[in-house]
């Protein structure tokens, strides 16, 4: 379970970081467009690099080499941060450029890709590390709410057939978790119900007692429940 934890707890700082950078490039953006002043650039060369934001292993992006002259006259060439695959420019091809006039070298193709490309990929992979990380807290704490109406109002039911199998549908660091398994007939309506267990990080068939396992059972809706284990060990 603590492996389970630092997994998500991970993925949450790393999106959260990844979401506040996006933050700041938003705002760096804005900043620039408030002073940048509007010039025509020419593409001179079509730079290949590799691209090391493709998750797709090793690939390679053209980034167009523009020049441009600032008002006071000065020549200036800069590589744009954003890259294609084939090249979205042409050699000798005019683009739209946005420059500081403090700094001209600080300068962008004005255009949306150009500009907001770093800010849209650093919410993109903050929302999908951010994610599971969130999900994992809210799921948390919506089961502890469930558990606790359960201890309160739930049915207490009392069966005598139990066994553990590996939950083969959730992988963590390349690990199945344990489950406990129950079977239980309402006699009311003949109807079998088949209840699992929380997930257990360790192999709980030892200390399965000989006396009937209790399970909590919404008399309302019998597939909201919850397999009693506190009498397992914790893990420390």
């Amino acid at each position: 379970m603590k492996i389970v934890r630092l997994v998500f707890s991970i993925f949450g700082v790393v999106g959260l970081g990844l979401l506040v950078g996006g933050v700041y490039s938003v705002r760096h953006t804005q900043k620039f467009l408030q002073t940048a002043i509007s010039a025509e650039g020419v593409v001179t060369e079509n730079v290949l690099r590799e691209d090391h934001t493709s998750n797709r292993g090793a690939s390679w992006s053209y980034y167009p080499r523009i020049g441009f002259r600032t008002a006071d006259g000065q020549e200036i060439a800069f590589i744009s941060t954003t890259g294609t695959n084939p090249p979205s420019y042409r050699v000798n091809e005019t683009v739209p450029v946005l420059y500081d006039p403090r700094q001209p070298y600080n300068a962008s193709i004005h255009s949306f890709g150009s500009l907001w490309a770093g800010s849209i990929v650093l919410f993109g992979l903050g929302a999908a590390f951010a994610g599971p990380g969130a999900g994992y807290i809210l799921w948390n704490r919506a089961t502890a709410r469930k558990n606790a109406w359960l201890h309160q109002n739930g049915r207490r039911i009392q069966v005598d057939h139990a066994r553990v199998e590996l939950n083969t549908s959730l992988t963590v660091n390349g690990e199945h978790p344990y489950r406990i398994v129950c079977h239980w007939l309402d006699p009311a309506k003949n109807e079998m119900h088949i209840f699992h267990s929380a997930n257990i990080w360790y192999n709980p068939a030892s200390f399965l007692p000989s006396k009937p396992l209790e399970v909590l059972m919404d008399p309302n809706n019998p597939h909201r429940y919850l397999v009693e284990i506190s009498f397992l060990p914790k893990v420390v």
